[in-house]
């Protein structure tokens, strides 16, 4: 693993997101990398114990019974389908703790994702927050930063944001100047990749474990990408039309995943931490001509007359497809392409522009935050409490026990004397997942803390595609202007 040090508690928040968008139910475990069972929602094995490390030493301070309540937009109680081996440890330890310092901590639904920023902004001015600490999905993090609602975690001495439990990308995403107005602990759960569909590789006569084999050995580029999808863009009935291509994707995840794999992103931060618009650079505009030619050149599935905006779903998970430029989170337990979908599916890193050496990525992390209205004591109490709550996540050297969620989201296959049976995926989890824990590959997305920019990107950009009608580089000089207004005024905040 690229990591130094890997942090339990993803296995608590990963899980939790998954459940959140994609509720299931029954105890899973690490499928064996033999066939064990002839049903995908089943698989089973026996668990590895995971062993939580105790308490860190901290100078006691009792909190008097302190309340705090982590404000989300959606339901903790939502069952997550993970082993209760990992979450009986942490539950257990938290308690004492709780005991022994004299407080509470819980999580509790303060308002929906729609209405959660009107929620956070409108109470934090009054005085009146509904949580003590708030986990704001990325998106919702950028309007109520630009107005200072944010307190700066920097000046509290109860957090050291130099441990390794404290995810060092959302740190730096948050950071301005001197100030930190976010934080999280763990390793950031993988985003956008190429989820591809084994069976249909087969089926073209490819081998299904290729698009794994040409990550390894650094040949997953654009244009071996290219080649995959001629040959997997097939007419099957000779009736001269194509009934399964080679990807079906929405349009945003396409683009939004094109340009990461180039290193780049649509606003970048200048050696000052200041935004600028980056559209126009080499790489955003070659990317989004690449995904435009894979339209054009009939590999990508256009979107049929009448159908809803995500259709793709549908289309993928009915073998019309055999990639999609997509988020991990889609094959989770219970969600769209995971035990709901016969044919086997792997996941992989987006592929690489031509004559480059990495492979990258994005990450959206949602953000913890404390509320700029509480004076300096009750922050410092607030801060001190959560401190001691993430203490007991951090792993051994080179641990890999929040690997073992992930398991059971891939899997291969296979006819065994007539009956169906299937395999652990292990690549999915042992050879990409590490490009995704390495932030030399991966990097949060600065638009989101962009105010106002996230409301015009969709219309402006990523809707446009396949841009039919105007080129990608007549959009991007089209739009370029408002895009810069709307940084300058993102960067006036940011001047300290």
């Amino acid at each position: 693993m690229r990591n130094k040090k890997l942090l339990l508690t993803f296995l608590s928040s990963a899980a939790l997101l998954a459940a959140a968008c994609n509720p299931g139910e029954g105890e899973q475990k690490k499928p064996e990398r033999e066939p064990t069972v002839t049903e995908p929602a089943t698989l089973t094995a026996e668990p590895t114990p995971t062993e939580v490390p105790g308490p860190t030493e901290v100078p006691y301070r009792d909190l008097g019974g302190m309340e705090i309540i982590i404000g989300t937009h959606w339901n903790p109680e939502t069952p997550a389908t993970i082993p209760e081996m990992y979450d009986d440890p942490v539950k257990t330890y938290r308690k004492e703790l709780m005991k022994k310092y004299n407080f509470i901590i819980r999580k509790e639904t303060v308002a929906g994702w729609g209405d959660m920023v009107e929620e956070y902004i409108s109470s934090v001015e009054n005085g009146i927050p509904k949580a003590q600490i708030f986990e704001l999905d990325y998106r919702l993090v950028a309007e109520p930063m630009a107005k200072g609602l944010f307190y700066d975690l920097a000046t509290l001495d109860e957090l050291d944001f130099s441990e390794d439990k404290w995810n060092d990308s959302v740190r730096e995403l948050m950071t301005v100047g001197d100030s930190i107005y976010g934080m999280r602990t763990g390793v950031s759960e993988p985003r956008g990749g190429v989820i591809f569909n084994k069976r249909l590789f087969e089926e073209a006569g490819l081998d299904p474990e290729l698009p794994y084999d040409l990550q390894a050995s650094g040949e997953w580029t654009w244009s071996k990408f290219e080649e995959l999808c001629e040959i997997l863009t097939r007419d099957t009935d000779g009736d001269g039309k194509t009934d399964v291509y080679a990807t079906v994707s929405h349009c945003s995840s396409t683009i939004a995943t094109l340009v990461a794999s180039t290193g780049a992103d649509f606003v970048e931060k200048d050696e000052n931490g200041l935004f600028y618009n980056n559209l126009s650079s080499g790489e955003v505009e070659k990317a989004i001509d690449f995904a435009v030619d894979l339209y054009r050149k009939g590999y990508e599935m256009p979107q049929p007359e009448g159908s809803q905006w995500d259709f793709f779903i549908q289309a993928f998970q009915e073998g019309k497809a055999a990639m999609q430029f997509n988020e991990l989170y889609r094959c989770a337990p219970g969600s769209d392409y995971g035990d709901s979908m016969e044919d086997g599916v792997g996941f992989v890193m987006p592929p690489k522009p031509d004559g480059t050496e990495n492979y990258h990525s994005y990450l959206f992390d949602n953000v913890m935050v404390i509320p700029s209205c509480y004076d300096a004591e009750t922050a410092a109490d607030i801060a001190y409490a959560y401190n001691l709550y993430t203490s007991q996540l951090m792993a051994e050297e080179g641990g890999e026990g929040w690997q073992e969620l992930y398991y059971f989201y891939f899997r291969n296959k296979k006819v065994v004397d007539g009956e169906v049976q299937y395999f652990s995926d292990d690549r999915a989890v042992e050879e990409t997942f590490p490009y995704f824990s390495d932030y030399n590959n991966v990097k949060q997305t600065n638009r989101t803390i962009v105010y106002n920019l996230e409301n015009v990107i969709g219309k402006d950009l990523l809707w446009h595609y396949p841009f039919e009608t105007i080129t990608p580089k007549e959009q991007i000089k089209k739009i370029s202007e408002e895009w810069d207004a709307i940084i300058a005024e993102a960067n006036k905040t940011r001047v300290k």
